[in-house]
């Protein structure tokens, strides 16, 4: 019993491991690369098909068939059945639409530091240069009309040009730095048509309101003040807040489908770190590693097919979060220390799935909440991240939205071949 009780908590412990592995992968990658738009597309509907065959495949029939899964001697009631189910689904979309609230209250605390303001206002040049790999590839015609009217900015662009020159040999500093300006937000336009950024989101809008009546409080302040040295402070305020709102219009929520940009040598970081997004993606990681092990207790083929399906995900959510952590810190124990901490707790908490589901055998009605849980898990990350994402990027590629089929039928033949094999 001893023996086999070492070589089940091996196989488990391999089992967690390829996605823990696979996210490292991701977050040592993100030091070199950037994965282009399509096949970022294609890796992402590719495994969508592979966890809805697994949704199917595998926890379906736990779902359907509990006692069948977990050895249990009577039929579980209906009535525990469906509070059991309703249950389960209700906890897992609340911590999962939680997570990404959590995800994206971690960025715009990033974005309320002093440090990240400050930044911003020096690199908000740099923000949209269009020439990342990960900026979304346009289809020709639509490439013909963001040509086009490029060539209409670069005309602005060379007028503001002919007027800066003449302003500098008139040698007038108020023109000089108005016109400046007015060319800095010519190059913010011009940069913003060639990146085709996404529309402002809801959370975002609804900050930059708050600010705009902060910033109302700050013009009226301004008429109050009776010395310069209040003056000077106020007007300080004010030029905060307005450049707390620019930045507003740049700013883009985590995602781990999309890796933050490589930051320059010349980069001011805030060496501040997010704490809410490494919950958000720690508590990510644990969660997967739990529905691994979960599926495990069932079969050794079902833990293994989860394990194979969540690994790709894995690997960018590596990528992702070591990109965010990178443009926090340039410390290289405090990146290390971040991004192994997800992996760990991944493995750590397939082994406490495992334990888990031994100990639901004897309560097949809770067996049932824990697989709702992860059906629905599951099914979010594949509706709201994997396809949304690939869809944002590749729009009706039939190729990339082919590889969905394609995914599907892997799953359905790892399945297979994994019952065969496993047993």
């Amino acid at each position: 019993k001893i023996f086999v009780l070492q070589t089940t908590m091996l196989t488990l412990l391999l089992f967690a491991l390829v996605p823990a592995l696979a996210m490292l992968l991701g977050s040592v990658a993100v030091f070199w690369v950037r994965v282009p738009g399509k096949l970022q597309a294609a890796t992402q509907t590719f495994s969508a098909g592979i966890l809805i065959s697994a949704i199917a495949g595998e926890l379906y029939p736990l779902l359907s068939f509990p006692q069948n899964s977990v050895g249990a001697a009577e039929v579980v009631p209906e009535c525990q059945v469906y509070v059991a189910i309703s249950a389960g689904f209700t906890v897992s979309l609340v911590l999962m639409f939680g997570l990404e609230h959590l995800a994206g209250s971690a960025e715009e605390e990033e974005a309320e530091s002093k440090a990240v303001v400050r930044s911003l206002s020096k690199a908000v040049a740099r923000s949209f240069t269009g020439e990342s790999l990960e900026a979304p590839p346009l289809p020709d015609a639509e490439a013909g009309k963001v040509l086009e009217a490029f060539r209409e900015e670069v005309a602005e662009l060379q007028h503001g040009v002919g007027r800066l020159q003449a302003s500098l040999l008139a040698g007038s500093c108020e023109d000089i730095d108005k016109i400046v300006h007015e060319v800095s937000y010519d190059v913010d336009r011009t940069k913003r048509h060639l990146a085709q950024p996404e529309p402002l989101d809801e959370a975002n809008l609804a900050r930059m309101q708050f600010h705009g009546e902060e910033l109302r409080d700050n013009a009226d302040n301004l008429g109050l003040q009776t010395s310069v040295a209040g003056a000077r402070r106020a007007v300080r305020a004010f030029e905060l807040t307005l450049q707390h709102i620019h930045g507003h219009t740049e700013h883009q929520k985590f995602r781990r489908w999309a890796p933050a940009r490589m930051p320059t040598v010349q980069a001011i970081l805030s060496e501040k770190i997010s704490w809410p997004l490494v919950c958000a993606v720690c508590t990510d990681a644990a969660v997967d590693g739990f529905l691994i092990g979960l599926a495990f207790t069932a079969s050794r083929s079902s833990g293994l097919c989860m394990s194979i399906a969540t690994s790709l995900e894995m690997g960018f959510l590596g990528l992702s979060f070591s990109a965010s952590v990178q443009n926090m810190t340039r410390s290289v124990p405090k990146h290390v220390c971040l991004v192994v901490m997800p992996p760990v707790l991944l493995t750590l908490f397939g082994v406490c799935g495992h334990a888990s589901g031994k100990l639901l055998k004897a309560n097949p009605a809770l067996f049932i909440g824990f697989i709702s849980f992860a059906i629905v898990a599951l099914l979010f990350l594949v509706t709201q991240e994997l396809l949304a994402e690939a869809r944002k990027l590749a729009g009706d590629s039939k190729c990339v939205n082919v590889m969905f089929f394609i995914g599907l039928l892997v799953g359905i033949f790892l399945e297979k071949f994994l019952q065969t094999l496993l047993g």
